[in-house]
């Protein structure tokens, strides 16, 4: 999961709103493309996948979750690891705290943005549904304390939950989604995909539930401009949880994305703990 959604993060950055011209005519998974401010960012995943990296090994350490606990694991795994991405507003946050109480005194956490659900995906392993909402929320808080922020992380981690523990022949995705959270979504894509919560959740699950090819949905997602690496990253996420969908990536995605430190064998390895600890 969090291997798929690097990819989708660092495949999708060469393409943040960038020109629908620009887009059409590179955007045939063929190669990494540079980003259009940071150049670091090529082959290399983004804020994206570090912060989901960071709630990844919260899952894994603790049972019990508070602000505090997931504001100092934010912290941590940035500082081991800077890396662009990040808002303004969340790097300076972040590159300025020594430790959770520093980042949640510092930050603006008013935050309407994706930021919340970007990285929520992985809460989705939780069975229980109730958790499940609780740990999005507790997550959302730390920089995104808004109905927005904390909602859109929500719909996230239950997509992830409804296909991995095989719900879709109970449901639809939506139904599941709107019934869990008492909402009435209509779900539909706008071009380009805004980087607020609502508009990048709204994409990524009506892409998602349509989507029977993890190829097809990669290149999908960064047509429609915008956000690209947050949508594509999540699309890749949550699609690696649907059963019956075709699964392959072409082999350069996986063979040249970053293999350093916290790279490619890391995420690998953080993706084997996961899958081992909730086991369907």
């Amino acid at each position: 999961m969090i291997l798929e959604a690097a990819i989708g993060d660092a495949y999708g950055a060469g393409f943040e709103f960038r020109k629908m011209e620009f887009i059409l005519k590179n955007n045939n998974l063929t190669q990494y493309h540079k980003h259009g401010l940071y150049t670091e960012i090529y082959k290399r995943y983004t804020d994206d996948t570090q912060m989901a990296i960071a709630i990844s090994e919260l899952l894994l350490e603790e049972e019990n979750w508070n602000e505090i606990k997931v504001a100092n694991k934010f912290v941590e795994v940035f500082h081991r690891d800077k890396r662009r991405g990040y808002s303004d507003r969340v790097y300076n946050s972040l590159d300025a705290s020594k430790n959770g109480s520093d980042f949640i005194k510092i930050i603006n956490n008013g935050s309407n943005g994706n930021g919340s659900a970007m990285r929520a995906y992985a809460i989705g392993h939780l069975k229980n549904i109730e958790q499940l909402l609780s740990f999005c929320e507790i997550q959302a808080i730390t920089s995104h304390n808004t109905k927005e922020g904390i909602s859109c992380a929500k719909r996230v981690a239950l997509a992830v939950h409804f296909f991995k523990y095989n719900l879709e022949n109970q449901s639809t995705l939506t139904d599941f989604i709107n019934d869990t959270l008492k909402e009435k979504e209509n779900y539909r894509i706008t071009s380009p995909i805004d980087m607020h919560g609502y508009p990048t959740t709204q994409a990524v699950i009506k892409i998602v539930s349509e989507a029977s090819s993890m190829s097809d949905c990669l290149k999908k997602s960064i047509d429609y401009g915008g956000d690209t690496d947050t949508v594509a990253a999540l699309c890749m996420a949550i699609l690696s949880q649907k059963k019956g969908s075709e699964q392959t990536l072409p082999n350069f995605l996986y063979e040249e994305l970053e293999n350093d430190t916290y790279g490619k064998n890391f995420l690998i390895k953080l993706d084997v703990a996961l899958n081992n600890k909730f086991r369907f």
